[in-house]
C-alpha cells in the first residue's frame, strides 16, 4: 500500500470543463499536489485523512480573477449621493466614502470576513486589488497574513494611482514592488503582482514605470480598464486615441497582463489586446452595478483570448457569477446559443489559473490540489453528459460542503476550519460601523 496525504473518494469527479468525468471517482493527494485521479476506489492507496464525497460533486476551486475584498465594507453603506454612471460612482462616492477612509485594522477586518466567505462558496484563489491609498505602506502584508491564516490562494496587488498625488502614486508602486520580492522569497499561498488603475488617473510616465518594474520581476501587471465609457472618452479627449492605442504605444500590453471589466473596448481595441495576448477578467454582476455595460467577451473569445471570471467584491459567489455569465450573454445577443456551460465553467477554473500562473483549475496529477466538494441538491440526476450545465445553471455556493487548498483542509462541513467565524463577523461589523462614521 502506498501513503498519501489525503484521499477522496466516492463523488461524481469532474476534473474539467471537458472532462474526463469519473462517476464515481476518487482524488488522491500529496505534498499539496494532486498525485493520481481515477474511477471507482484508490486501489493500493492509504491516507490519514479520507474526504467521503458519497453523493457529492467533487470539482476544480473557483478562481476569482478580479476581487476587491474590502468592499464587503461598503455594503450597504447610507450614502446619500445620486449616482448616475460609472464616474458618478467613483468620485463621488467610491474614492471618498471607501477608499480614502480605509486603514490597516479595517483592511485586515474585512479581509479576514471576506476571505471565509469566498471559501465557503467554493472560491480558492483569488485575484484581489487594494485600494486604500492612505494605508501605505504595508498593508498588502496585513492582507497576505489574513489570507494565509484563512487558507485562501492569493494574487495581491496595490491599485497604484496618481489621482491623490505623484508621491502616493509611487508609493503604490513600490508597495507592490517590495511585496512581489517578500512573497517570492517565501513561496507560500501568497504572491504579488502589479498594478495600476486606468488611463484618466495615470499619466504615460507612471504606466511606464508599472511596465518597468513588471519586466524586471517578471510578477505580471493587473488593471482596471473601461470598466465605463469614461475611460474611453478621456483618452480620446486628452490623447486622440482608444486607450489601448495609448498603451500600445507605451509599450505597456503584453501576456502578462491582466485587464480586468473590459466593458467599453472597441473591436479595433480587442484585436490588439488579442495580438498582445493580454488576458481578461469578466466581472457581469459588478457592471450591472455600476451601470457600466455588457462586456463584449463573445468577441474576445472568438479572438482566442483567454478569459476569465471574477467577482470585483460584489456578489462574491462565484457560481451566481457563472449562471449570470451564462445567461447575460444569451439575451444580449438575443441567441441562446452564445456562452455554453462548458466554456463559462472553463474561464471560473483553468482560464483564471492560466491568466494568474497558478499551475491549478484542473483536477489533475502534477497540478495543486485546489479542491471543491459541493452537496448533490440537484433535484433531476446528474450525469457525465449534464453535469457541467447542471453546476454552472442550478449550482449554489451554499451547497459547498468541503474546500481544499493546496492539499490542505480549510473548510469542512461548510465551515472554516482555520478561522473564528462568528469573531470575524463581528470585527467587519464593527470595521463598517467606524467607516461609516460621519457618511
Amino acid at each position: 500500500m502506498t501513503e498519501v496525504d489525503l484521499i477522496i473518494r466516492g463523488g461524481k469527479v469532474v476534473c474539467c470543463a471537458d472532462g474526463p468525468f469519473y462517476f464515481p471517482g476518487f482524488v488522491a493527494v500529496s505534498d499539496g499536489c494532486v498525485v493520481k485521479v481515477g474511477s471507482g476506489e484508490p486501489m493500493g492507496l492509504t491516507a490519514q485523512k479520507v474526504v467521503d464525497a458519497s453523493d457529492a460533486v467533487v470539482i476544480p476551486g473557483l478562481v476569482s480573477a478580479h476581487d476587491h475584498m474590502y468592499g464587503v465594507l461598503a455594503h450597504g453603506i447610507p450614502v446619500k449621493v445620486a449616482v448616475t454612471g460609472f464616474w458618478d460612482f467613483l468620485k463621488d462616492f467610491w474614492w471618498p466614502y471607501v477608499e480614502d477612509r480605509l486603514d490597516k485594522r479595517l483592511v485586515e477586518a474585512a479581509v479576514r470576513h471576506a476571505a471565509v466567505e469566498r471559501l465557503k462558496t467554493g472560491t480558492t484563489c483569488v485575484a484581489d486589488i487594494l485600494e486604500a491609498p492612505f494605508a501605505l505602506p504595508g498593508v498588502l502584508d496585513v492582507e497576505a497574513g489574513v489570507l494565509e491564516e484563512a487558507g485562501l490562494r492569493g494574487i495581491l496587488s496595490f491599485e497604484a494611482t496618481e489621482r491623490v498625488s505623484r508621491e502616493n502614486g509611487l508609493k503604490g508602486l513600490e508597495e507592490n514592488d517590495s511585496f512581489i520580492k517578500n512573497m517570492k522569497a517565501r513561496n507560500g499561498l501568497v504572491k504579488g503582482m502589479h498594478c495600476i488603475h486606468t488611463t484618466f488617473t495615470c499619466s504615460p510616465e507612471f504606466i511606464r514605470r508599472c511596465r518597468e518594474d513588471a519586466d524586471k520581476t517578471g510578477a505580471g501587471i493587473h488593471i482596471h480598464f473601461e470598466e465605463g465609457i469614461y475611460e474611453t472618452e478621456e483618452a480620446l479627449k486628452r490623447y486622440g486615441k482608444y486607450p489601448a492605442e495609448l498603451y500600445e504605444e507605451l509599450g505597456f500590453w503584453g501576456p502578462d497582463v491582466l485587464a480586468s471589466q473590459c466593458v467599453k473596448t472597441t473591436a479595433r481595441e480587442l484585436d490588439i489586446l488579442a495580438r498582445r495576448g493580454v488576458k481578461v477578467s469578466h466581472q457581469p454582476l459588478s457592471n450591472g452595478e455600476v451601470g457600466g455595460g455588457i462586456a463584449p467577451v463573445p468577441e474576445m473569445l472568438e479572438r482566442g483570448m483567454t478569459v476569465c471570471l471574477g467577482t470585483d467584491g460584489f456578489i462574491v459567489d462565484m457560481f451566481e457569477v457563472m449562471r449570470n455569465t451564462w445567461l447575460l450573454h444569451k439575451a444580449a445577443k438575443e441567441n441562446a446559443g452564445v456562452m455554453p456551460a462548458q466554456t463559462v465553467f472553463r474561464m471560473a477554473t483553468e482560464n483564471g489559473a492560466k491568466a494568474l500562473g497558478i499551475h491549478a483549475g484542473k483536477i489533475e496529477e502534477g497540478r495543486r490540489a485546489d479542491i471543491v466538494v459541493i452537496r448533490n441538491r440537484f433535484p433531476t440526476p446528474v450525469t457525465s453528459e449534464n453535469v457541467i450545465s447542471q453546476l454552472v445553471v442550478y449550482a449554489s455556493g451554499s451547497w459547498v460542503d468541503t474546500v481544499i487548498v493546496d492539499g490542505k483542509i480549510v473548510v469542512k462541513n461548510g465551515q472554516s476550519t482555520r478561522v473564528d467565524e462568528e469573531k470575524a463577523k463581528k470585527e467587519c461589523f464593527k470595521a463598517a460601523e467606524k467607516l461609516w462614521e460621519g457618511v
